[in-house]
């Protein structure tokens, strides 16, 4: 295992915590180490060696050399894109980012090392490389002494797929990630071609979640999971004006605890309604004058969906969630 000093810098990015949505990204692009000249004494052949075995990654912490080929990765964020990467981490953080029923499956042979992540349950795994994003900041140096680390800090307006393209880069893999915005954008184009009667035309879409008992609402963009990149990105459903406005527009991505009167500001122009239920579903609002008057839900156009299945962003869950909806609008069409 290789151990690493490395100059801790100040951590560009926010360090909060994400409800869903976009991945944190890193702020550069990694450079190969070059490997020497060749020679015929012993120790050249040594460094040339240990030359082809590690690269050099920049990163907001300053150059950190990593495994050419990393075997016992430890992510304490980030697992599910090496997963769609074809990266099988020995332990990431389950505890919070774990749970996505498309990667029950993958996620079976990953270790918890838990939320907040434990050193000792890191330090027990062996790892040759750990990944994190800003949540572990304050840690990164404590990290860092058990194996090479990278920080990549938060970055809510980079997409999952940018993620997986920076990922893919420090791990000297460039075209995994190429390949799944090519799968991805094949598969969203087969799915409009089947939902031909059903996108025709300007067709908008408002992805919400009832909270407060039916209260209140939360809006979604298309970079804060609830099947957003899907609906918005796969399908190219269009955004009602205000939630364009102020969700997407604005860089927020999703807009919370607004009251159920405003829904009309909001949705009123959405010729689909699709309602993440994540505690409070349909049946706490179907009463409610305000919902009743809104044009989707006259037209028996609201979908509910679950929110266990449509919580996850990461490119396998968006994969199976855009098949999921194709079913959901083919089947609405066929009512």
């Amino acid at each position: 295992m290789v151990l690493l000093a490395v100059v801790f810098l100040s951590a560009c990015g926010s360090d909060k915590a994400v409800d869903g949505g976009s991945s944190p990204a890193a702020s550069s692009t990694p450079e190969s180490t070059p490997a020497p000249a060749s020679s015929t004494s012993s120790a050249e052949t040594g460094n040339q060696e240990n030359a082809a075995s590690t690269r050099t990654v920049s990163t907001v912490n300053g150059d950190v050399e990593i495994p050419a080929q990393p075997k016992r990765i430890v992510a304490l964020y980030y697992h599910h894109i090496l997963l769609a990467l074809g990266e099988s981490p020995v332990g990431a953080n389950l505890t919070w980012w774990g749970g996505s029923p498309f990667l029950k499956d993958l996620e079976s042979g990953i270790k918890d090392v838990g939320g907040p992540p434990s050193l000792e349950a890191v330090t027990a795994l062996e790892p040759d490389l750990i990944i994190m994003n800003s949540q572990n900041a304050e840690d990164y140096e404590q990290f860092s002494k058990i194996a090479p680390s990278l920080l990549i800090p938060y970055d809510g307006n980079r997409s999952v797929y940018e993620d997986a393209k920076l990922l893919a880069e420090m791990l000297g893999k460039p075209d995994a990630a190429d390949q799944l915005t090519a799968d991805f954008e094949k598969k969203a184009a087969e799915a409009r071609a089947k939902l031909g009667g059903v996108l025709d035309g300007d067709v908008k879409a408002a992805i919400i979640r009832i909270d407060s008992k039916g209260g209140q609402f939360t809006v979604f963009g298309d970079n804060y999971g609830r099947g957003g990149w899907s609906i918005y990105k796969g399908l190219q459903m269009q955004y009602p004006a205000k939630i364009k406005e102020a969700v997407v527009d604005s860089g927020k991505q999703i807009v919370q605890e607004l009251s159920l009167e405003q829904l009309t500001d909001f949705v009123q122009d959405a010729d689909y309604l699709f309602v993440s239920n994540e505690g409070f579903g349909l049946d706490v609002v179907k009463d409610s004058s305000v919902w009743k008057s809104l044009p989707a839900v006259k037209e028996n156009r609201v979908i509910e969906l679950d929110g266990k299945q449509y919580f996850y962003f990461d490119p396998i869950s968006i994969s199976a969630q855009l098949d999921l909806i194709v079913d959901l609008l083919q089947k609405h069409q066929a009512e």
